[in-house]
């Protein structure tokens, strides 16, 4: 694998994976896309402009999802690796998915939008770190401070209420790997248990101590992950 391409996911850019850009850009190509629209069709379209047999993909939360998602519709066209940090197969609480965030907490967020857009990142960035990653706490709001329009916004989290994966999975490329914050507070860790489970030849990685954001506030540990499946070691 000579190709890492990094998926972020709502309210961030590409920017966010600056640590594994750094990390790697001098051994092989990395790309970091802003993701325009929170849409299956751009994920689809993107990839397929990729040497994807030689590409090591990466989501991150929404992203992660949405590369599922297109994975999904590319079959039997697979990447030479995958790796999903942070993601939900149902993003909001059903009766047979009782490990997602409550709907009406979506719902709230995408009502502030209107209200105050940065505000709503700015708490959504705080909720992304444990109490053990305070020192993140300007990083991580940083990481949410970009611009973004508000119908993109809205549509991302739309897309969090309605989605479910989980038809999807028994299909998807084998031998992914999940890496999942042990404390996530916004993607619980049965998230990815469940992932690990329902994905053929799945293997988990959960971060001690690691809220939403392991790439920013456990970055060597997130890296060397990275670097094991770069060298098929994983």
């Amino acid at each position: 694998m000579n190709n890492l391409v990094l998926f972020h996911g709502w309210g961030a850019t590409g920017r966010v994976w600056a640590r594994q850009a750094e990390y790697f850009q001098d051994r092989l190509t990395v790309r970091a896309p802003t993701i325009p629209a929170w849409e299956s069709d751009w994920f689809t379209e993107y990839l397929r402009g990729l040497p994807l047999q030689e590409c090591l993909l990466v989501g991150w939360s929404l992203g992660g999802m949405l590369l599922l998602a297109a994975l999904s519709e590319l079959a039997p066209l697979r990447p030479a690796g995958l790796v999903l940090a942070g993601v939900a197969p149902v993003f909001t609480r059903r009766p047979d998915h009782p490990w997602g965030q409550p709907p009406a907490v979506v719902r709230a967020m995408r009502r502030g939008l209107k209200a105050n857009q940065r505000q709503v990142l700015a708490d959504f960035a705080d909720q992304c770190l444990v109490v053990e990653e305070t020192a993140f706490v300007a990083q991580a709001r940083e990481a949410f401070a970009f611009p973004a329009p508000a119908a993109a916004l809205a549509a991302g989290l739309d897309y969090l209420l309605q989605a479910d994966l989980r038809p999807l999975l028994p299909g998807l490329p084998p031998g992914a790997v999940i890496i999942q914050g042990q404390a996530d507070r916004i993607m619980d860790p049965a998230q990815g248990r469940y992932l690990a489970e329902q994905l053929p030849g799945a293997r988990l990685h959960l971060l001690p101590g690691a809220g939403h954001l392991p790439f920013l506030t456990q970055a060597a540990a997130f890296n060397r992950i990275l670097q094991a499946c770069l060298a098929g070691e994983e």
